[in-house]
């Protein structure tokens, strides 16, 4: 057992002596320069400074709806009515039990009858909305693509989209209003 002492401690010494540079290195990966700007889309419905189409598709949505808005609004205030109303009659409730129970049995149909509408005209809405803006959203897509890659940039974000990540930016990066000018050029 002595006798194999020395020779299991020279295979140690020579295994730890082995070069570790023997074993090859993953070759590292060059990365070139990337051309970075943004855009910030939530700027495309400004009225006066926006992608015109755009906004004249929202003002048209937005007609198509009023009438129901209007509506929405006539319900609402009839339930801010006879809350008011209920109010009132708590004041003497052992007088008005019966009227309380008639007011609150009204203002809860009330109430169903304008969470039904309002759930039934959002759903109208966006389903309108996605009929007449996705034609124009899709080729604004297809433009944005057309415009970078125009001006040679690698990675175009959309800073409205990223909320709070941006912290700060070099100035010169924003090219929104320079895509909004050369987009309602084209499309006007």
């Amino acid at each position: 057992m002595k006798s194999l002492r020395p020779l299991l401690l020279a295979l140690l010494a020579a295994a730890c002596a082995a070069p570790l540079t023997a074993q090859p290195k993953p070759a590292a990966k060059a990365v070139e320069p990337v051309r970075l700007a943004f855009i910030n889309s939530s700027a495309f419905l400004d009225e006066t400074a926006g992608i015109k189409q755009l906004v004249r598709a929202t003002q048209g949505l937005d007609l198509e709806f009023s009438g129901t808005q209007g509506e929405l609004s006539l319900l609402n205030e009839k339930l801010r009515t006879l809350v008011g109303e209920l109010s009132k009659l708590n004041l003497d409730a052992a007088a008005n039990a019966q009227a309380i129970a008639d007011k609150q049995a009204a203002g809860q149909k009330l109430q169903q009858e304008l969470a039904d509408k309002q759930h039934a005209a959002q759903e109208a809405y966006a389903k309108r909305a996605q009929e007449v803006q996705a034609p124009i959203t899709a080729e604004i897509g297809t433009a944005l693509r057309a415009f970078a890659k125009e001006r040679n940039i690698d990675l175009l974000l959309d800073i409205s989209k990223l909320g709070d990540a941006v912290v700060a930016t070099k100035d010169g990066l924003d090219l929104t209003a320079d895509f909004v000018g050369a987009y309602n050029a084209k499309h006007p």
